[in-house]
């Protein structure tokens, strides 16, 4: 009965399931070990389990471990198909003074500015993690042009430009928002 429980929840959140969740479905979670050892369940972070048979998906597990952070920058590009460049190093996002110590490039923003994009798309496995739109990915760069090197930026800026469903308008109205509107001009004279 346990089992057909857990199943269930497994099947229902993408094979995932946190400590606090086994009481909720009414599995002990003295029975944690057992089901470690059994190979039904294994762990991949502090207080979150997988569903054994599955692969791990590194972007789900981070945004359950920290629900304030928005993969962005170069991870964000490189999701949104605008890199071809698989980051080094993790980009995201979080609020300022937000203490996150992973091994992790972190990108700090003010709480009015944090919401400005966000998206919802599947990961590489098929499980839904929040990351920022093409424009605030634009924008960032922008304003951050270190943050990559210069060939990966005007390559991103390019595929940009050349995509169909690329919003104009919302590029422009965030480009007021972190004062990147100059910068954005430019880019308009060059590429359009």
């Amino acid at each position: 009965m346990e089992n057909s429980k857990l199943k269930k929840f497994l099947d229902n959140n993408y094979g995932y399931i946190a400590t606090k969740d086994f009481e909720k479905i009414g599995v002990s979670k003295t029975s944690i070990p057992e089901l470690i050892d059994k190979k039904i369940l294994r762990k991949v972070a502090y207080g979150l389990y997988i569903d054994n048979n599955l692969i791990e998906d590194e972007f789900y597990i981070l945004q359950k471990r920290f629900s304030n952070i928005i993969f962005s920058y170069n991870t964000a590009c490189y999701l949104l198909n605008l890199s071809d460049r698989a980051p080094y190093k993790i980009d995201v996002t979080t609020i300022n003074h937000n203490n996150i110590s992973e091994n992790l490039d972190i990108h700090y923003v003010s709480k009015e500015k944090f919401d400005i994009g966000i998206t919802e798309i599947e990961s590489p496995y098929s499980n839904p993690i929040k990351i920022y739109n093409a424009e605030r990915c634009i924008c960032d760069l922008l304003k951050n042009p270190d943050s990559v090197d210069l060939e990966l930026y005007n390559k991103i800026i390019n595929n940009y430009f050349k995509q169909k469903n690329k919003d104009l308008s919302k590029l422009e109205e965030y480009s007021k928002i972190f004062n990147v509107h100059e910068k954005f001009e430019h880019i308009m004279e060059v590429l359009i």
